[in-house]
């Protein structure tokens, strides 16, 4: 299933290398113009629109054309400097620098870059980089050393892929602020940029970065000015360029492709962001369906990728194509139900992720369920995404990172580190780092970054849109439930800011679905904070405190709400005694006897002082009694001449009619609260059955925090203070005599 990978002349997602430069066609003009610019300024901000082959033009066009010659600088030789900011970039510098100027002690480097100013003009100057014929030490060499030193002499090319990174991580950029790493690296590079073009110095500065972050640019001191005085904007490529950026690679790698497909591809692309990496994908894809270039690829294999309806076919094409189909799995043709060129991305990154499973068996020889292996590749993804300012985009993660969040859904390391290989593979490249050609495992190590390819994967998949979009849903839902915790936590934790009962349902049930750990928490708050992992440990503790504390408040309004196991026995009650009610309602009704309610209420007396009957049909013979005959429930709770029971059958009253929509449930609580209120507040603690009293008090607490959160009252409010008050007393009492 997964076939040794052969050298395709169309890169796909990823930008092209220098190596590849010979494949890279359509820019040739573009190239002579940013080379050019390049040499006169010393300085180049390449920039434009998100998949406009900013990074390609450098690499494959500028770069070669340097080394070719075509930018006359001091030295024949070439030395690319290359980086990109990512989390680290005076890091990333350093270590570039290091490899770039044989300076292996990289502590060294950073020491010097610390200074700022010219820094790094020295570092050059005082390298084998550099050959200065006037120098001291060269004047006492011999004239073979003298050669030598020369021949290793070199311009520098100094590249930073993705400036916009400086932007997009929190560690270098937050809230409109720069940090101190990224203003010391910009403040170097533009200093070496001046003094380059001040003094002729053969040190060529390039940035890349996507033209909607030149507003940004604005939070560095002197970049503005810089952008204005050098700028390439990468221009939109004309029908002719997408020709010679279709055909011209397959030529010069010895494949064929036809007229009709090449013309076909034109017609299909659509304006906006994106093009060319989709382009790149769908011939990366057609390549492979037509053996590896070894046929003519044509339309049939554009229609086997996904991006042509088999009815635009040639009838003996579609026939070919109809065999073909049948023998594919089910999840790989649901893919083809909408072919586009878009479509060609999203039916291979989902089959990609239906095929995860038995690419771990391939690899390890080891079982996984479908089930499982799909779930890790949608972990893996909604960790490599994220929402910034309305729209998804790449989040750059270890791999030690992704699997601290996937800890609390118990993935292991190793598990992980193979399922994302099959995203990594020479044919696929939809996440970087990729597998190099003829490596035969893909290791990764725990410090490794992932990134996705290119973000034209996040708009063109539809499953990791929609995953994209459940992550920041459940970020969201956190930044809501987190706000009402912190709330509590600010008020002492009081029972008054506990959940409601419906509220308390919701993030339950979110809690439960998400099982966020300590790490996923940590990626949401400001990297530039100290004891992150201190700082999420506590955040969640506190966030399984207040759900806990919450459900405790509601058990038994969620008991009454619910019945339990008790439920037929309940309903059998609640029948029984509604029948009876009818009955007499009725006979009231017609006759105004109020002595036949009286003598019903005498017969259902013994059962409402049943220990064995639950609380609840109890309640609703008070709430269906009141509602005919008012003041009646009154009456019925006096009779049963048992404080604790009244207080508690009272308070379950007051619960039912609140939480459930209950005709005049106003005053059907108010009437259940104050006679509870009252009955508690009068009450001779010495006199009674204590532990019996404090259960009923316990609801009486519930019933008025759930009456105050849904008709608070600066009332209620006083009333709810001084039960509290009664408990504490009953409690001490209770603790006296059990001490005794």
């Amino acid at each position: 299933m997964f076939e040794d990978y052969h050298v395709c002349p169309y890169t796909g997602l990823r930008s092209f290398t220098e190596e590849e430069s010979i494949y890279f066609k359509g820019r040739d003009e573009h190239i002579k113009e940013a080379t050019a610019q390049l040499e006169r300024n010393k300085f180049l901000m390449v920039t434009g629109a998100s998949g406009d082959g900013k990074s390609s033009l450098v690499y494959a066009g500028i770069i070669p054309n340097a080394r070719a010659g075509f930018l006359r600088s001091k030295y024949s030789n070439w030395q690319v400097i290359d980086f990109r900011p990512e989390r680290s970039p005076y890091k990333n510098l350093c270590k570039a620098l290091s490899s770039g100027l044989n300076i292996p002690n990289i502590t060294t480097i950073e020491a010097e870059l610390s200074h700022g100013f010219s820094a790094l003009v020295d570092l050059y100057k005082n390298s084998s980089r550099h050959y200065d014929e006037h120098s001291d030490i060269l004047k006492k060499m011999s004239p073979e050393g003298r050669q030598v030193q020369k021949r290793e002499g070199a311009n520098l090319i100094i590249l930073v892929d993705q400036f916009e990174e400086f932007f997009t991580n929190p560690e270098n950029y937050a809230n409109g602020v720069t940090s101190r790493e990224s203003n010391l690296v910009i403040n170097l590079l533009l200093e070496t940029a001046r003094i380059s073009m001040e003094e002729n110095f053969p040190i060529y500065t390039v940035f890349t970065m996507r033209s909607d972050f030149i507003g940004q640019c604005t939070a560095f001191r002197g970049l503005p000015e810089f952008i204005g005085y050098s700028q390439f904007f990468v221009p939109r490529l004309n029908r002719s360029q997408l020709s010679d950026v279709i055909e011209e690679p397959a030529i010069l790698n010895g494949n064929s492709i036809s007229k009709r497909l090449v013309e076909r591809l034109i017609h299909d692309i659509v304006e906006g962001v994106d093009q060319l990496p989709i382009l790149q994908h769908a011939l990366n894809q057609i390549w492979v369906a037509a053996e590896s270039g070894q046929k003519q690829m044509d339309l049939i294999h554009y229609a086997m990728v996904g991006g042509l309806s088999p009815t635009e076919l040639e009838d003996r094409d579609r026939q070919e194509y109809e065999k073909w189909f049948e023998a594919l799995p089910e999840y790989t043709k649901s893919t083809f139900s909408a072919p586009s060129l878009q479509n060609v991305l999203d039916a291979h990154a989902t089959n990609l992720y239906e095929q995860a499973a038995d690419y771990y068996l391939e690899k390890t020889s080891k079982t996984i369920s479908k089930k499982e292996a799909k779930k890790i590749v949608q972990s893996i993804f909604k960790c490599l995404t994220k929402i910034d300012q309305s729209r998804a985009v790449r989040n750059r993660m270890t791999l030690r990172e992704i699997h601290e969040i996937m800890e609390n859904h118990s993935i292991a390391f190793e598990t992980l580190k193979a399922i994302i290989n099959i995203f990594r593979e020479p044919g696929n490249t939809l996440i970087r780092p990729f597998i190099n050609e003829g490596e035969a495992s893909g290791t990764l190590n725990e410090n490794d970054v992932l990134d996705i390819t290119h973000e034209s994967l996040i708009r063109n998949w539809e499953l990791l849109k929609i995953w994209a979009k459940e992550e920041y849903d459940h970020f969201m839902t956190y930044l809501d439930f987190y706000q009402q915790v912190e709330r509590w936590e600010q008020n002492n934790r009081s029972r008054g800011f506990l959940l409601p009962i419906g509220p308390l349902t919701y993030f339950e049930k979110w809690y439960e679905t998400l099982n966020p750990g300590a790490h996923w928490v940590k990626r949401y708050l400001k990297q530039s904070d100290k004891e992150t992992d201190t700082k999420a440990t506590e955040i969640i503790a506190n966030c399984e405190d207040f759900l806990d504390q919450s459900a405790s408040k509601h058990r038994i309004a969620r008991a009454v709400i619910k019945i339990g196991g008790r439920k037929i026995a309940a309903v059998l009650s609640i029948l029984v005694l509604l029948a009876l009610s009818s009955f007499v309602f009725v006979e009231t009704y017609n006759k105004r006897n109020d002595v036949i309610l009286g003598k019903l209420q005498n017969e259902i007396q013994p059962v409402l002082t049943n220990p064995s009957v639950s609380l609840d049909p109890k309640s609703l013979y008070l709430v269906c009694a009141e509602r005919n005959r008012a003041g009646s429930m009154v009456g019925t709770l006096e009779a049963i001449n048992n404080l604790p029971d009244q207080i508690l059958l009272a308070s379950t009253v007051g619960i039912i009619v609140v939480g459930n929509d209950i005709h005049n449930k106003i005053y059907l609580a108010d009437t259940a609260a104050n006679y509870a209120i009252e009955k508690a507040l009068k009450v001779d603690i010495q006199t009674q059955d204590k532990k019996a009293l404090l259960t009923g008090m316990v609801q009486l607490s519930d019933m008025l925090d759930y009456h105050q959160h849904y008709y608070p009252s600066k009332t209620l409010e006083k009333d709810i203070e001084n039960v509290h008050g009664v408990m504490a007393k009953l409690i001490i009492e209770i603790l006296k005599d059990d001490s005794r």
